[in-house]
């Protein structure tokens, strides 16, 4: 018996279109499933038994927490294939709420980097910052709004442990009243009525800039500082300035505090006197690469990138 053999374009055609029914009665599932979701809470909150309500509440928040760390992922995944180099940098309120994060969750630096898509040592500097003995407070690491008194400290309190659903008003006044603070339950009402503002998204450059590429010795150099942790937990910072190009450093400054802006203006004119000026410097924008050695930079005709 003679069988004609299959036609492979109609069974790839036939493959093509088996792909789409399946994809669309995929979504048409999810319809379905988010209807049967939300169907199931409003008939849980509509329950008179309060411990039936309670427990509809609970099950949707633990449902918003499971999608909300999805989304995360999906970010994160998104984000990680752009250039560390070239990605959106945080804003100061940005940074203070990422701190903010990382001690109620209890997050090593690690943990926080590998969250936000920074450097681990990126964290260590913002936690830095906002010590009490650091100089440069408020510089790249600020709260929003400003917390400049300690009724701010208090309002930011109030309205965190309110996110976090801590309890009433009087509930909450009496934790802090015990802690030390004085405040009523009138008044945590008020706070917790306010408006948040959102923190600030930095403005996007006026023109995107090329990406800087060393073709020789000398053409690129870059300048960085780090914490090391020496003998006994003891901790020093390093600031280097090295060509770009051979990856040689070319000057290296040890501060037992991290350095401000006139200390590596000062290893800046050390390294141009033994080598000369480069044409492009690479820095990061911490505060010790502003004020005073910008203005090197600029008399000295380097652009930093």
């Amino acid at each position: 018996m003679h069988m004609t053999p299959p036609d492979p374009s109609r069974i790839r055609d036939l493959g093509q279109a088996a792909s789409r029914v399946a994809l669309q009665a995929l979504l048409r599932a999810h319809d379905l499933l988010g209807h049967a979701t939300g169907h199931h809470l409003r008939d849980a909150r509509a329950q008179a038994d309060p411990v039936r309500h309670l427990q509809a509440r609970v099950e949707e928040a633990e449902l918003k927490a499971r999608l909300a760390w999805d989304i995360t992922d999906i970010l994160r995944a998104r984000l990680g294939k752009i250039p560390e180099g070239r990605r959106p940098y945080y804003s100061p309120a940005h940074r203070f709420r990422i701190l903010e994060l990382k001690r109620l969750l209890g997050w090593t630096r690690a943990e926080t980097a590998a969250t936000f898509l920074v450097c681990p040592n990126t964290i260590g500097n913002w936690e830095a910052q906002v010590q009490p003995g650091a100089n440069t407070v408020g510089s790249t690491v600020k709260p929003n709004p400003p917390i400049v008194r300690m009724k701010d400290a208090v309002r930011s309190l109030v309205q965190a442990m309110k996110r976090l659903g801590f309890g009433a008003d009087d509930l909450l006044a009496m934790t802090l009243i015990r802690a030390g603070w004085r405040i009523s339950a009138r008044t945590v009402g008020r706070i917790a009525r306010e408006k948040l503002h959102p923190a600030p998204i930095p403005p996007p450059p006026s023109k995107p800039q090329r990406p800087v590429k060393a073709r020789f010795v000398g053409h690129v150099w870059m300048a960085d500082t780090s914490e090391v942790r020496g003998f006994l937990g003891r901790t020093f910072h390093l600031a280097a300035v090295f060509d770009a190009f051979s990856r040689v450093p070319l000057v290296l400054g040890t501060f037992d505090h991290k350095p401000n802006s006139t200390e590596t203006e000062a290893l800046l004119q050390k390294a141009i006197g033994a080598f000369g000026k480069p044409k492009y410097l690479i820095t990061d924008l911490g505060p010790e690469f502003k004020g005073a050695f910008r203005k090197a930079l600029a008399s000295s005709g380097v652009t930093q990138r």
